[in-house]
């Protein structure tokens, strides 16, 4: 078997990356919902997104929100050599609102990096809840 030593650091420069610091993290911020006088309120966090890169869907009870951000860094030293470095930042949230809504009325903000989405409960809206029986040991 081989015995290979390298520098793991140098191998991501040879990719266009100045070092691990430099890789794509997964993030693990999530959506925050609450309730204010009579609406909804989603936050999500989507930092470095512009808002014209996000599309949010209210249906069926569900929220949706999908934020892509690609940017892309090119620096020709030679003609006959580019280098290209691409990036791309998404977010995806998809969860079932809480309460009835008026689906239609809803109206999102950007801000600081969190999207803001409002959405009007429905006249006399109450919390979709159903308790489910756990079986087993």
């Amino acid at each position: 078997m081989a015995n290979y030593d390298f520098d793991l650091p140098s191998i991501f420069r040879l990719f266009g990356y100045g070092g691990e610091e430099d890789l794509p993290r997964a993030s693990s911020a999530g959506l925050s919902i609450y309730e204010t006088k009579g609406e909804l309120v989603v936050e999500a966090p989507v930092p470095g997104v512009k808002k014209d890169e996000v599309t949010v869907e209210v249906a069926d009870g569900m929220i949706k929100i999908d934020a892509v951000h690609q940017e892309t860094e090119e620096d020709k030293k030679e003609k006959t050599a580019v280098y290209r470095a691409q990036r791309m930042t998404e977010f995806h949230y998809s969860t079932t609102l809480p309460k009835e809504v008026e689906e239609k009325q809803a109206r999102a903000k950007m801000e600081d990096g969190i999207l803001k989405v409002r959405v009007p409960l429905k006249a006399g809206a109450k919390e979709k809840k159903s308790t489910v029986p756990v079986e087993g040991e």
